[in-house]
């Protein structure tokens, strides 16, 4: 066997072999925003979609310094009469930021899927799962993967859309997502709501409100420690760069090897 025939091959067995590891639950990734750890609060936002045409949207914002992709998402939530998502809708949308008299909020959509339930057979788990304790992981497959642009010089805002999606012939079938415990940092600014069912169209500030920051959602008492604002409970994970550098070391290899053809 040639030797670059012999390095050709080993190329290919890199990819299979560092691809297979990788989304085999993706042991090498990393957080990019961990808004989940520190801690959930008991109090939730409606998003979810129904079989009646219902719907409504909680969206929350985050920041991106590197180009990699988001591989899984990790978030607190809980249907409604123990009722579960048959799947979940997430969408990822541009920035709209503040102004004197509008709240920061979503912009264009730049991706939506809907996630249907991971196989328990499948050893790569793709799909959404319960783990419990009201927590869900979706494992996103590869042609599924989020990829973002900003980098750390020219950092990016993006905006997460997490809905469940209720079964048929529900009476009140809703999904809510939880918030985080507000008594801890978070970044960013409100988590944002829209909804033509609860007749809150284009976009509202799940915040405390206050002068310029657009209409409230919620007027009433707040919780010890909420500190006038909302924030949701998710965690984006984004492979390592020592994992990436090798998915793009293959297909380069592959790539070449193509082109010799």
């Amino acid at each position: 066997m040639k030797r670059q025939t012999v390095l050709q091959l080993a190329a290919v067995l890199a990819v299979v072999v560092v691809t297979s590891a990788a989304q085999a639950d993706w042991p090498n990734q990393v957080a990019k925003c961990d808004q989940l750890s520190p801690g959930l609060d008991t109090w939730a936002m409606a998003s979810y979609l129904d079989d009646l045409g219902g719907s409504a949207l909680t969206a929350d914002d985050f920041l991106c310094t590197a180009p990699t992709p988001i591989t899984e998402i990790r978030f607190a939530g809980f249907g409604y009469n123990s009722v579960e998502p048959t799947a979940f809708r997430i969408t990822f949308w541009g920035d709209v930021p503040a102004t004197p008299n509008v709240a920061s909020h979503p912009a264009d959509p730049l991706y939506e899927r809907t996630i249907g339930p991971a196989n328990p057979a499948d050893p790569l788990k793709i799909g959404w799962q319960a783990l419990g304790d009201f927590r869900y992981v979706i494992n996103l497959g590869e042609e599924d993967w989020f990829l973002q642009q900003g980098i750390a010089a020219e950092p990016v805002v993006y905006w997460l859309g997490i809905q469940g999606v209720m079964p048929e012939n529900q009476v009140a079938d809703y999904f809510f997502w939880t918030a985080i415990d507000r008594s801890v940092p978070s970044w960013g600014d409100d988590a944002a709501f829209a909804s033509d069912t609860f007749g809150y169209p284009p976009w509202s500030s799940w915040g405390w409100p206050t002068p310029g920051t657009g209409p409230a959602l919620y007027t009433g008492p707040f919780p010890s420690g909420w500190f006038g604002s909302a924030d949701m409970a998710f965690e984006l994970m984004t492979p390592e760069p020592a994992t990436l550098c090798l998915l793009g070391l293959g297909s380069a290899a592959l790539a070449a090897r193509r082109r010799r053809r």
